[in-house]
């Protein structure tokens, strides 16, 4: 077979063909590379980019140079995708090759090279200090996937930031700022950061204006007070810290994901605390969401003291990626509606009391039967109204309360709004993370 012949082998579905390819490739040695890396820049080819990436690692150090050659020429696009996958992933060998182009003049090929650092792990902490001005570069884009770098090495680079917060260089400090609080928040920073960030937040809060709200899961209790202090005391919360509104909405985002990760408890750590909007207080974060499993009594319970206190208190969970949508309303202390709608799972233990007569003029506007009626449905129409269910939060609350995605500049507002520890912040500590401010 010639070398473009054994290149296509690697694409065959026989998993034993391949081997017998990339054996004879490795044989070949820097021969097969142009045909290799003919392959690497041919966004058409049939050969994944994770086999191609397989050969050339066996090519040995001869393969640097030609692959970082493709990575240079190619076409924005799949081929730009395929030679940056090989590139960044020729690895720890290539450490010092790595390091010899982070000064490349093409901020492509320096942020590649800074990711591909990365990808080498715990190998990759051995150049971590060449990795430093990167925090600075005149580039967005370098600069942030040298902050993700860092920020993915956690502990172990926690001294080489903290000299660069304390003696530079200065382009650099920003982005040491960010990855620290990104490795482990406060309990890495001095005192000296702890303190600028708080006086960064005073400078923005006065011009601060709410801004409509938009997550992947969106959690939240409304409760009909400006009471901010008395909610937060009455819910438990501690450890309130000022922050501005689109911040304080991003952490809540950003923590909602923590709950995918190893312990689903981290998501319920933190909430963010809104000011008085329109007569109203939020309460924005995973803990607050009423058809959770672990959560779905105590958020019950909170509305009902809530309620009992203000009037009127309600609980909401939506997903704008359509999976559900859950309501907990509660007037006077006693729960009057509770509701969940998620795809494929039974949400039947947690229904509360009559339908509101919101979801019964949704079905009317929809021509469906009343729900007191009894009547069946067609296929047809429990498809529409199930569309429907998918929107009964953000609905709803737009009705009794507010809508999170329609709060804008023009919303009455009055007061600043908190990021504060729930139960679980207090004993599982706060959670990491830079705010954007």
């Amino acid at each position: 077979m010639t070398t473009h012949q054994l290149v296509l082998a690697l694409a065959a579905p026989d998993k034993a063909e391949r081997q017998v390819a990339e054996d004879a490739l490795a044989q070949l040695g820097p021969a097969a590379l142009p045909a290799l890396i003919e392959h690497v820049r041919d966004a058409a080819s049939p050969v994944r980019p994770d086999i191609l990436l397989t050969a050339l690692r066996r090519s040995g150090a001869p393969a640097f140079q030609p692959v970082l050659d493709a990575l240079r020429s190619a076409a924005p696009g799949e081929a730009s995708w395929r030679a940056l996958r090989v590139f960044t992933g020729l690895g720890a060998a290539a450490l010092t090759d790595y390091t010899q182009v982070l000064a490349h003049e093409d901020p492509v090929v320096r942020g590649a090279a800074v990711r591909a650092i990365r990808e080498c792990g715990a190998d990759g902490v051995r150049a971590a200090e060449h990795l430093l001005p990167f925090l600075g570069d005149p580039d967005a884009e370098v600069r942030r996937t040298a902050v993700r770098s860092f920020s993915t090495w956690g502990t172990a680079v926690v001294p080489l930031l903290q000299t660069v917060r304390h003696a530079g260089p200065g382009s650099a400090r920003a982005g040491a700022l960010e990855a620290l609080a990104e490795i482990g928040g406060e309990d890495v920073l001095s005192a000296r950061d702890r303190a600028a960030l708080e006086r960064l937040v005073r400078i923005k809060l006065p011009d601060d204006l709410p801004s409509p709200v938009a997550c992947c899961f969106l959690s939240w209790i409304a409760v009909s007070t400006g009471d901010q202090s008395g909610v937060m005391d009455l819910l438990g919360l501690s450890a309130p810290r000022p922050v501005p509104f689109v911040a304080g909405v991003l952490a809540a985002d950003l923590d909602s994901h923590a709950g995918l990760d190893e312990n689903p408890l981290d998501q319920y750590r933190r909430v963010f605390v809104t000011p008085e909007l329109a007569g109203w207080t939020l309460v924005v974060g995973s803990w607050c969401d009423p058809a959770s499993a672990e959560r779905e009594a105590e958020v019950l319970e909170a509305c009902v003291r809530l309620s009992a206190r203000y009037g009127h208190a309600q609980a909401y969970w939506y997903s704008d990626q359509h999976d559900g949508s859950a309501v907990l309303i509660a007037e006077q202390g006693t729960v009057v509606r509770r509701f969940a709608y998620i795809p494929g799972e039974d949400t039947r233990h947690l229904e509360l009391g009559a339908p509101l007569p919101y979801e019964q003029r949704r079905r009317t506007a929809l021509a469906l039967p009343s729900l007191a009626a009894g009547h069946l449905l067609t296929e047809e129409d429990e498809d529409e109204w199930e569309w429907e269910l998918l929107e009964l939060a953000p609905g709803l609350s737009a009705e009794l309360s507010l809508d999170l995605r329609s709060i804008g500049a023009n919303t009455p507002a009055r007061g600043t709004g908190f990021l504060a520890l729930t139960e679980y912040g207090r004993r599982l500590s706060s959670p990491p993370g830079a705010l954007r401010l």
